[in-house]
This record gives C-alpha cells, sequence and structure tokens, in this order.
C-alpha cells in the first residue's frame, strides 16, 4: 500500500528517476488479496528480485546507482500473523543486508520505513527518543531492525533516515486490516465482530504518509548521524470515535459489535505521535481527512457500496 503511494507521487516528478524493485512483475496478482501488485507506471524502471538474496538486488543498485534508496517491505499486519523466523528474516534481516549493499555504493542514503508499534506505550504522545520496547510482534520486529541498521550506519557511515509512520489506510490496503474488514463487512452486510475499540490511534491517509516519507528521503543530509521521524497526524481519538466519524461522513451502512472480541495481550493502548520534531524539520504534516482516504479505498476494492463522498481536505 504504503509503496504503490509512493510511487504514485514520483510519476508526477520530472526531475527524480526511479527504479522500482518487486518481488514479482508490477502486471502480476497478488495472491494474497486478488489485487495487482503495484500500479503500472510507464515513466519509471522496473525491475524483479527475490529481496532476501541480495546477490540479485546489489547489481540492480550498481547498475541503477541511486543516491537515495527506500525500503519499504514488511510483513506482520495481517491476520493470521507469520511466523517469530519470518518477521526476523523479511523485517529485520532484510534490510539490513540491503543497507550493507547500499553503504557499498558510495553517496547513496538508505530510508527505511519502521513503525510506530515499535515503541513503548508511554500513555501520552510519543516522542523520537522514546524507548523502542513493545509487545507487539510487528512493531518488535521493527525495533529490532532499526537496533541492527544503526549499527551498519555506525560501522559504514552510511546516510540513515528513520520514517515511523503510525497507523494509515487508502488505496491499496486490503485483507483484514481495520478499514478494508470494515468495508467487507458492509458489503456483504455481515456483522463486524470487533474489540471495545477504547484504545487511542492516530489514523492518516497513505497519500500523506507517502508524501512523510518522500520528505524524509530528500531531505538535505549535512550530518551522517541517523534522522528519524514520526510520521501521523498526531490526533488522539479512540479507534471507536475515529471509525464512528469515518461511517457517518460516508453514510456506510454496517453493523458492528463494539467489544465483541478482546483486545489482543500486546496490542498497545496509546499509539499516537508526537509530530513536533518533524514538523519542524520536515516542514509537512497530514492534510487528507482520513474518511476520504477510506471512501477511495471503497471505490477501488468495493466498487458496490453505496457511500457519499466526504470532504477531501482534514480541517
Amino acid at each position: 500500500m504504503l509503496g504503490q503511494a509512493i510511487l504514485r507521487r514520483l510519476a508526477e516528478r520530472e526531475d527524480i528517476s526511479v527504479l522500482a524493485l518487486y518481488r514479482r512483475s508490477p502486471s502480476q496478482p497478488d495472491t494474497r488479496s486478488g489485487r495487482r501488485s503495484a500500479p503500472s507506471l510507464a515513466m519509471l524502471a522496473t525491475a524483479t528480485c527475490d529481496l532476501a538474496r541480495i546477490e540479485e538486488v546489489t547489481p540492480l543498485l550498481g547498475k541503477f546507482a541511486p543516491t537515495v534508496v527506500i525500503h519499504t517491505a514488511a510483513t506482520g499486519m495481517q491476520i493470521p500473523r507469520p511466523s517469530s523466523e519470518t518477521l526476523n528474516e523479511v523485517n529485520v534481516k532484510m534490510p539490513m543486508r540491503l543497507a550493507e549493499a547500499v553503504s557499498r555504493l558510495g553517496h547513496c542514503s538508505f530510508v527505511h520505513v519502521s513503525s510506530g508499534l515499535a515503541y513503548q506505550d508511554q500513555g501520552r504522545a510519543l516522542r523520537e527518543d522514546d524507548p523502542l520496547n513493545t509487545k507487539h510482534p510487528y512493531g518488535a520486529s521493527k525495533a529490532e531492525a532499526e537496533t541492527r541498521l544503526g549499527k551498519v550506519a555506525d560501522q559504514s557511515g552510511l546516510f540513515l533516515t528513520i520514517v515511523r509512520p503510525f497507523s494509515f489506510t487508502g488505496q491499496g490496503d486490503f485483507g483484514t486490516r481495520l478499514f478494508p474488514s470494515l468495508l467487507a463487512h458492509a458489503a456483504t452486510q455481515k456483522r463486524f465482530e470487533t474489540s471495545a475499540g477504547d484504545h487511542e490511534r492516530d489514523q492518516s491517509s497513505v497519500d500523506d504518509i507517502a508524501e512523510g516519507v518522500l520528505a524524509g528521503a530528500l531531505l538535505d543530509r549535512a550530518s551522517r548521524s541517523p534522522e528519524i521521524f514520526n510520521l501521523g497526524a498526531g490526533d488522539r481519538e479512540t479507534l471507536r470515535q475515529l471509525v464512528t466519524s469515518v461511517i457517518d461522513q460516508l453514510g456506510l451502512n454496517v453493523d458492528i459489535d463494539w467489544g465483541a472480541r478482546p483486545h489482543a495481550d500486546d496490542e498497545p493502548m496509546f499509539v499516537v505521535p508526537d509530530m513536533t520534531h518533524t514538523r519542524k524539520v520536515l516542514r509537512w504534516q497530514t492534510r487528507e481527512n482520513i474518511a476520504h482516504a477510506v471512501w477511495r479505498l471503497a471505490r477501488q476494492s468495493f466498487p458496490s457500496l453505496k457511500i457519499r463522498e466526504p470532504k477531501r481536505i482534514h480541517e
């Protein structure tokens, strides 16, 4: 989802050449969801390779000679969750091997997409210098990746930027994640059973998050010290308030059973970013109304749903 959004943004620019690396051809469907893997963007160069096999990736990087590499590939946010071995291989070892390869290119920076779930719950807005100590399996794998990437940067002098997106949705979202699940239940008129929704979450449009990733990637770097940026709206709402607002704005007809499922033991109750540092350094903030992002997702994946278009810009 995020990789597609970043490519859509890059396709609008004429001053940047892009090589998009896929694990399958962009024209092949993603067997997990039936979707195409990514939009077909004729102005962007593409290549298919196994990111786990660095010997396949290195020649592609050497030939293209990038000045920035953005790593978005990850796993672990769908149900059922992958094994700890898979999380470690995809979310920790893969970016570390890629960063090591990038460090050998010279004059190339590495942007790693981490997660707001990597933080230890502080019961307040989370700052970039807060501890990364979470029980959430996906978040823990991202925290471990950050630690290892920091060591690679220290040893090699690699320009490292870490972005920590908080929750987001929009075109390309799928599967068991919150909003595609909500829309799927509305489309089939099935009762949506979920937790009490009393945990606080920050939610953004994937297109806004893509803009934030690019702002971090294109930052003029003067120091080799790793840069870390939260990406999110910084809004405090319970999940129930957020979902209820989206439903009201869309005029969505869906039956929700709040509290039908217990909270997962590893699910943090408060995942909201402090956006002070990011807004000061990157001059970036979210703009799109999250309900509009869900509306676009519905038009893409659930076109039979009768919903109204909400306002686009967040006020």
